[in-house]
């Protein structure tokens, strides 16, 4: 990352008045050191080289004459012709240089030379800008700068440039987010999240990547997601799958392991929706979806209720309702208020399913 912003922030001029032979013996190491530092450098230097001579060759065609320009320039002017005798050859000289670096822009362009001209703009850097969700908090349907949709899950934080380049769109999440990405063939949508990379053209995902879990969860809603760890692996490519909708792909931070899927959790988007189906599932699967989903805790005084399983469908319902449900139909005493409740058996018996 320090050798990306090195390359952004380095004066391309300087590169021209090096390959010009116009540097001092500073400016000479500094160039050196620069073009030293990696194999994208030595390129881009390469590039202006060649891009120079194109240059050279241009002018010639063209039988560029600096004197007849600058007797142009002259006879437009209104100094005395003493004053004008005495700085006539430095003026000539920068005219002829004003011209020459000019055309290094033109032909760039004209070439196809981006790079070059990239270099210049990068100058100015891309603003990053964030959102985050704080504790308890949820943050829906928020658009970004290309149209996309992203919706975060509780204490998690979105980063991304005020404005998308021309051949990217790409973005860090730091928890977890529903993505609903606008469709754009030319220019792909990165996720970085954590130690996995999530690449996609147009499609909605769920992206689940808090720092201090051990996976990078990536579940399809809609469309095609390709998922690629990005932890370097000298033996071997680094792991990749493609997933489809109803499919996830399961990043191991420990051993850099990707798996491949069928997703069989119906509730991976309940935090955003509230919809929530439970078929046969066990109570404390039951409970460990209610706290993510409601930001509660669950308490269960006798271990044997856990076991007990639930068939319900609860469709943006309070968690008042959900609970009083869950008390009903297992025959349970429910205690508690606000963020801790207590689920305990009647007169302490043991309930079976």
């Amino acid at each position: 990352m320090e050798e990306k912003k090195n390359i952004e922030n380095f004066d391309r001029g300087l590169l021209a008045k090096y390959l010009n032979h116009e540097v001092n013996s500073r400016e000479k190491l500094v160039v050196e050191s620069w073009a030293g530092q990696s194999d994208k450098n030595r390129e881009e230097l390469e590039q202006i080289r060649q891009m120079l001579k194109k240059i050279d060759i241009y002018f010639k065609v063209k039988n560029f004459d600096s004197s007849r320009a600058w007797n142009n320039v002259q006879s437009k002017t209104n100094f005395a012709q003493l004053k004008v005798i005495q700085h006539k050859n430095v003026r000539k000289e920068a005219i002829a240089k004003f011209y020459k670096y000019a055309a290094i822009i033109v032909v760039a362009m004209l070439l196809g030379t981006v790079g070059y001209f990239i270099g210049f703009k990068n100058l100015t850097p891309n603003v990053q800008s964030e959102i985050v969700s704080g504790e308890n908090q949820i943050l829906n349907e928020f658009l970004l700068p290309d149209g996309s949709m992203v919706a975060l899950n509780t204490k998690s934080k979105l980063i991304f440039p005020s404005k998308f380049n021309n051949n990217v769109r790409e973005v860090t999440i730091i928890g977890e987010a529903f993505f609903d990405v606008k469709p754009n063939p030319e220019k792909p949508f990165i996720i970085n999240a954590g130690n996995a990379q999530i690449k996609v053209l147009g499609t909605s995902f769920n992206v689940c990547a808090y720092p201090e879990t051990e996976t990078v969860e990536v579940i399809v809603k809609t469309g095609k997601v390709q998922v690629i760890s990005k932890v370097e692996d000298l033996i071997a490519e680094n792991p990749k799958v493609f997933l489809a909708p109803g499919e996830k792909g399961t990043l191991f931070n420990v051993n850099n392991v990707l798996s491949k899927s069928t997703n069989a959790n119906p509730n991976f988007l309940a935090w955003k929706t509230h919809d929530l189906i439970f078929n046969k599932i066990p109570l404390n699967e039951v409970i460990r979806c209610l706290e993510k989903v409601y930001h509660i805790e669950i308490q269960v005084k006798e271990a044997e209720l856990n076991d007990l399983l639930l068939t319900a469908h609860f469709d943006k319902k309070p968690i008042d309702f959900v609970l009083d449900v869950v008390r009903l139909t297992f025959n349970l005493e429910l205690s508690g208020e606000n963020e801790l409740f207590t689920l305990s058996s009647r007169n302490n018996k043991q309930l079976k399913p």
